[in-house]
C-alpha cells in the first residue's frame, strides 16, 4: 500500500509540475529564424530546430567540400533571387490589404480563442512575458502613417485579448514606422508555463479551432 501510494504521489507531482515553453521568432529582409525550447524540472530540450549530429570520416569531409560549397552558392542565389521577388511584391496596398483580412479573421474566431484563453487561464497556463517588436515603413510617408495606424489595431487586438483573457505577467511592445523606407520586420517571442495534466485538453481545444478555422 505504501508502494502504491508513493507511485500515485509521483505520478501526481509529474502531472502538476508546470513544463515551460520558450518560444522565438525573427523575421527580416535577410533571416527568418524560429526556436522552441521546452524545459521540465531538470530537462532541457530543443523542439525546433533541432540539431542533427553527424558523424564523419577525413575522407568523407573532404570528398564533400566542393559539394558543399557549390550547395552553399546555390542557396545563396536563391535567397538573394527569393528576396529581390519579396521586395518587388511588397506594397503598401498588398500589406493593407492583408492586414484588413487578418482582422476580420480574428473577429470570426476571437469567441473561440477566448474560450480556450479563459479555460487555459483558470486551468493551466500562465505567461511569463509576451514581446513583439517590429520595424515598417513604405516610400510614401503617407502610406506609412496610414499602416502605422492599422498595424497598431491589429497587433493590439490580439494582445488585449490574450491580456485580458489569460495571466499575462509582462508584456513589452514595440511598433516603430521607418519613414522613406520599405521594410516589415518583426520579432515575436514569448515565455509560458503549463500544467502537464491540462496539455492535452488544451492540445484537444486548439485541434477543434484549427478545424474550424480550415472550414472559413
Amino acid at each position: 500500500m505504501i508502494i502504491l501510494l508513493i507511485i500515485l504521489a509521483v505520478i501526481a507531482i509529474i502531472l502538476l509540475m508546470p513544463v515551460r515553453f520558450e518560444l522565438d521568432y525573427n523575421k527580416d529582409e535577410l533571416s527568418d529564424n524560429a526556436s522552441v525550447v521546452v524545459k521540465y524540472a531538470f530537462i532541457k530540450y530543443s523542439i525546433y530546430p533541432k540539431k542533427e549530429k553527424k558523424e564523419k570520416s577525413e575522407s568523407d569531409s573532404k570528398s564533400e567540400a566542393v559539394t558543399d560549397s557549390e550547395a552553399v552558392e546555390k542557396a545563396e542565389n536563391s535567397e538573394k533571387k527569393e528576396f529581390k521577388e519579396k521586395k518587388e511584391s511588397f506594397s503598401f496596398k498588398r500589406m493593407k490589404s492583408e492586414l484588413e483580412g487578418f482582422l476580420k479573421f480574428l473577429n470570426s474566431i476571437k469567441s473561440d480563442c477566448i474560450k480556450i484563453l479563459s479555460y487555459a487561464a483558470k486551468h493551466a497556463v500562465i505567461i511569463d512575458k509576451i514581446a513583439y517588436s517590429s520595424e515598417f515603413g513604405f516610400d510614401n510617408a503617407m502610406h506609412t502613417g496610414i499602416f502605422t495606424g492599422i498595424y497598431n489595431g491589429a497587433v493590439y487586438s490580439v494582445l488585449g485579448v490574450i491580456h485580458h483573457n489569460s495571466h499575462l505577467r509582462a508584456m513589452d511592445i514595440n511598433l516603430q514606422p521607418v519613414y522613406g523606407k520599405k521594410c516589415f520586420n518583426y520579432r515575436f517571442s514569448c515565455i509560458l508555463r503549463i500544467k502537464t495534466v491540462h496539455i492535452i485538453i488544451i492540445a484537444f481545444k486548439v485541434l477543434i479551432l484549427l478545424r474550424k478555422i480550415k472550414k472559413l
